[in-house]
């Protein structure tokens, strides 16, 4: 559990920031 909670906020970081990245720069 403790794994997954410092997993988590990893992933979702890499998800963001793709989403933005992607967002901002839609080419």
């Amino acid at each position: 559990m403790r794994i997954m909670t410092i997993k988590l906020p990893k992933f979702l970081a890499k998800i963001v920031r793709m989403f933005k990245g992607n967002k901002k720069s839609d080419t």
